[in-house]
């Protein structure tokens, strides 16, 4: 017997039920992402608005989260305020190794609370709280205050419903800071008028497996440990993903002046070996040895002295080079101003290139140039504030964009605004922007390793970008670290091959009476994938919606590197049958049938 144990807690109704979640749910969709999919097409009816109180905030954890290194993150899912479908954002740190100490392994938060509030847990007692006082603070003031605890919470910007308002938890504590950073599921959580859910548990994760599976462990936590030593920490380096910095210079595919071009002369600005420059310390997530969330502080300039937790590749490129900005403090600010108001970084730049670049060329009433640190603050705080013309941007790109009549000017996949690579080189990367199960996202699969000696080929890159997504949902259904897989000096797959062995090991042989295979992994990622689909499906998505925008057809400024939509056509159509969906892009009864997806609720 395997008992996981959610929450359910009504905000509305104020209570609080336990549940346990069926043997044969954890079969198909294992932990994490898998049971967030599952609970959430289940649970919620198509066409809801997503700032209502009929929509779910969902938050679980893996089945390895606190006992292995590499599985130390969270995922949170909602239908999507920012986009209208499947979202499910992943957040390392320490938050969910402290879920895992109460004995839960997720939490379902429904309806929504009279007052702002919050929700307290200590081990298996929830309580819901009044949190007036904490009206409009700041997501490192409200951690700070909570000093026993570890805090998942939103700032001034969930609170206002800015669409692309994101979730921050260990902000201020000892340890790497987590962000659920896409698809504004912190205004999910401001709809619910709640802050914040602050967590102590004084259990040990271990002590909730059975004891045939206690014995294993430690061997295993080793095996993972060696690994990790061995074959991922050089190339995770410095942390923040910054390496990818100088990789992307190199092969001219950082989005420049929104996404005008891709050629950066003078990187070394804002290169690795420049934050390397100015570090202060590196994080990491509770039981990991790589401790890549790295802390900085500016040592010149008109921001010198400030200080940021958890800047990355993504914050870097979108809100520096994307905004014709190369000042490495101005960057700096950017991030800390998103990190309290709690909004997405790759948002913000997006938006503000996009802004720059329209201002330029007297289309749209906001003067601000490239490069203008000054304005560009002012701009993340009358998001932040839903001030003035930010009031307009705070619903996102898509949504402004259409309303300003300058839709053309707008780089976003599905209404998700796109991240920072140009993918008019590597066009499998086109591909997967185009399907990723969330909107505009690299994430679900990152193809540019892959790519780098044949970025122009369309041969074969159908199937990459589906071996990748079903890969990922998978593991994500473990919440393994995606930073590790991308980031091996050696195979990728190992660490897949590894998560496959732990669960056999801790879980699957003595549970489920058979081993889990490679074979059967990947098929329950594409189970997984499949589901969000048809979430995404029952919302009106299909083929139209399938596509990159007009921005990325263009061909480059400085190369002249365009995407040729017969090709990319084909890669689709491709994609598509391999998925076995139709030329819509709705998968076949055939498909959901051979997945045990064919009683679907519509």
């Amino acid at each position: 017997m395997l008992e996981k144990k959610i929450a359910r807690v009504d905000l509305s109704r104020k209570k609080v039920i336990v549940e346990s979640i069926p043997e044969e749910v954890l079969e198909k969709y294992i932990g994490g992402k898998g049971l967030a999919a599952y609970y959430l097409f289940n649970e919620i009816e198509s066409k809801i608005d997503p700032l209502s109180p009929e929509n779910k905030l969902l938050i679980f954890n893996g089945p390895f989260t606190g006992i292995l290194p590499g599985f130390s993150r969270h995922v949170v899912a909602s239908k999507s305020p920012l986009t209208g479908i499947f979202c499910d954002s992943y957040s390392g740190g320490w938050f969910g190794y402290e879920l895992a100490k109460t004995g839960y392994v997720g939490l379902i938060i429904e309806g929504k609370a009279e007052k702002l509030t919050i929700i307290r847990i200590n081990d298996e007692k929830i309580t819901i709280e009044n949190a007036e006082k904490f009206k409009g603070w700041y997501i490192s003031k409200i951690d700070s205050f909570f000093k026993n605890y570890r805090v998942l919470a939103i700032g001034p910007a969930g609170e206002k419903l800015v669409k692309f308002a994101c979730i921050i938890n260990d902000y201020s504590k000892p340890g790497r800071t987590g962000v659920a950073g896409r698809g504004g599921l912190g205004a999910v959580m401001g709809s619910k008028n709640l802050k914040a859910i602050i967590i102590k548990g004084t259990k040990s994760p271990l002590s909730f497996f059975p004891d045939i599976s206690k014995n294993k462990i430690k061997d295993i936590r080793n095996r993972f440990l060696d690994y990790l030593v061995n074959e991922v920490a050089e190339g995770i380096c410095m942390g923040g993903n910054l390496p990818a910095v100088d990789l992307s210079a190199k092969i001219k595919i950082i989005p420049v002046k929104n996404f005008r071009s891709g050629t950066v002369k003078n990187y070394h600005l804002i290169s690795g070996e420049a934050f390397k420059g100015i570090k202060v310390k590196n994080n990491t997530c509770y039981l990991c040895p790589l401790a890549c969330g790295l802390h900085i502080k500016v040592k010149d300039g008109i921001f010198k002295g400030i200080e940021t937790d958890r800047i990355e590749y993504e914050t870097v490129v979108m809100n520096g080079p994307n905004c014709g900005q190369m000042d490495i403090g101005t960057i700096t600010m950017v991030n800390n101003l998103c990190n309290d108001y709690g909004m997405d970084t790759i948002s913000i730049g997006n938006i503000t290139s996009f802004i720059m670049e329209c201002s330029e060329k007297g289309i749209l009433d906001y003067d601000i140039q490239y490069g203008d640190s000054k304005k560009q603050i002012k701009l993340v705080h009358d998001i932040g504030q839903r001030a003035g013309m930010g009031d307009i941007f705070a619903e996102g790109l898509e949504k402004a964009s259409i309303k300003l009549g300058l839709k053309k000017y707008a780089v976003q996949v599905k209404g998700m605004e796109v991240p920072g690579y140009d993918v008019r080189a590597p066009v499998g990367m086109a591909l997967a922007y185009a399907t990723s199960d969330r909107g505009g996202d690299h994430l679900r699969a990152w193809t540019i390793i892959e790519e780098l000696n044949k970025p122009f080929i369309i041969s074969g890159k159908a199937k990459l970008v589906k071996d990748l997504q079903d890969r990922n949902a998978a593991l994500w259904s473990l919440i393994g670290c995606d930073n590790i897989p991308a980031n091996t000096t050696g195979d990728p797959m190992k660490f897949v091959n590894l998560s496959i062995e732990a669960l056999n090991d801790v879980i699957w042989k003595d549970v489920f009476g058979y081993k889990m295979d490679m074979t059967n992994f990947f098929k329950i990622g594409e189970r997984i994938y499949n589901l969000t689909r048809m979430f995404s499906v029952r919302e009106g998505i299909s083929r139209k919606d399938d596509n990159i925008p007009e921005r990325l057809r263009e061909a480059r400024e400085d190369t002249g590197w365009k995407i040729d939509m017969n090709d990319f056509n084909k890669m689709l159509d491709e994609y598509y049958q391999l998925r076995g969906w139709n030329n819509e892009g709705i998968p076949k009864l055939s498909t959901l049938k051979e997945l045990g997806l064919d009683n679907l609720r519509m």
